[in-house]
């Protein structure tokens, strides 16, 4: 007798654990695509609190919501590799630009440019509740400008340390590596050893060199081997941001920059790339003044612009940028001296 209720008593204790804790969604039917490379399967999805907790065959009672996926993918959250959140993350923590393509991690900070505080940066996230998760690099050029200002120059034996513990601390805080814009002030007055060392303190916490290389153009090719070159020393991965050649008369050479890259891997190196799926860039204008124009801050900057010689060399150097890079796409003419596109005040 006594045995028997004890039985019972056990299914009912299973019994009521089974109904008290069902799944809080199951997707069903779908086309499950699970990030690990491998080919999609028919499966079904169960998520409780949150988390995916079982991927297989699941019955729609072991739920309190289903959703019918048929004919459709499911996929775990994209992650966006390449995102600048900066300032309009705060403005719109929703971030529906975002999760309606389905992306649900970002990570920010490229370009050379990020938080130069990024434990003020993830607790002023945590506070506001983001509907994404944010990993964020730290910026050589915002180390940079914080240490040496607008220095267009080699930094000091002090400098170089400053900045070292810099990206230490930011590691500390959180980062998961270092970026550059070697195309961008000030960080295409660095050296390659700068960035080196820099690099090193990113590599010592496991962290990756995510880069807006020195040149897409013209000198593609030098830029990527530079990226390369910063892996190797340092020992760190390099992630080489926008992938591309952006020169007309070059279309074609990308043969030669995936080679560098798959020849830097069959090397051993940990070297990985990203693009964008649409044929245009965004860029600040800073990318076409010579970068020697834009050095030591405003107040220097506004000279050489008053100055009618100075400013007749910016014009030039920047119409002959222009020139080799523009004209060449749209199959025009070299600019002219007198050009009648750009003001004559330029």
């Amino acid at each position: 007798m006594h045995q028997r209720l004890y039985a019972l008593l056990i299914c009912l204790l299973f019994s009521c654990i089974t109904y008290a804790q069902p799944y809080d969604l199951v997707i069903k039917n779908g086309r499950v695509v699970d990030g690990t490379g491998n080919p999609w399967t028919y499966a079904d999805v169960a998520v409780q609190n949150g988390r995916i907790v079982k991927v297989g065959s699941i019955p729609a009672t072991d739920a309190r919501r289903t959703i019918d996926a048929t004919g459709l993918m499911v996929a775990p959250g994209f992650i966006d590799v390449h995102a600048h959140v900066e300032g309009s993350l705060e403005a719109q923590p929703g971030a529906p630009n975002f999760i309606y393509d389905g992306v649900t991690t970002v990570i920010t900070g490229n370009c050379g440019g990020s938080s130069a505080n990024l434990r003020t940066y993830f607790d002023t996230l945590r506070l506001m509740k983001t509907s994404i998760n944010v990993g964020s690099l730290i910026g050589h050029n915002s180390v940079r400008m914080k240490v040496m200002k607008m220095a267009f120059r080699e930094p000091t034996a002090r400098e170089q340390a400053d900045m070292e513990s810099l990206v230490e601390q930011a590691m500390k805080d959180g980062a998961v590596g270092i970026s550059t814009g070697l195309i961008y002030t000030p960080g295409t007055y660095a050296r390659t050893p700068e960035v080196v060392n820099l690099a090193k303190v990113a590599s010592r916490y496991g962290g990756l060199y995510a880069s807006h290389i020195r040149n897409e153009g013209q000198n593609v090719k030098q830029a990527v081997q530079e990226a390369i070159q910063i892996s190797r020393e340092a020992h760190i991965p390099v992630e080489i941001s926008h992938f591309k050649v952006a020169s007309k008369p070059l279309w074609g050479k990308s043969t030669e920059t995936v080679e560098l890259v798959e020849s830097a891997r069959r090397e051993g190196l940990d070297v990985t790339v990203d693009q964008y799926p649409y044929t245009a860039s965004s860029t600040s204008l800073e990318s076409i003044v010579p970068s020697w124009a834009l050095a030591d801050g405003d107040s220097a900057v506004l000279v050489r612009f008053r100055d009618p010689v100075t400013r007749t060399k910016i014009r030039t150097e920047m119409l002959d940028g222009l020139a080799k890079t523009c004209a060449r796409i749209m199959n025009t003419p070299l600019f002219p001296a007198t050009n009648p596109i750009l003001p004559s005040t330029v």
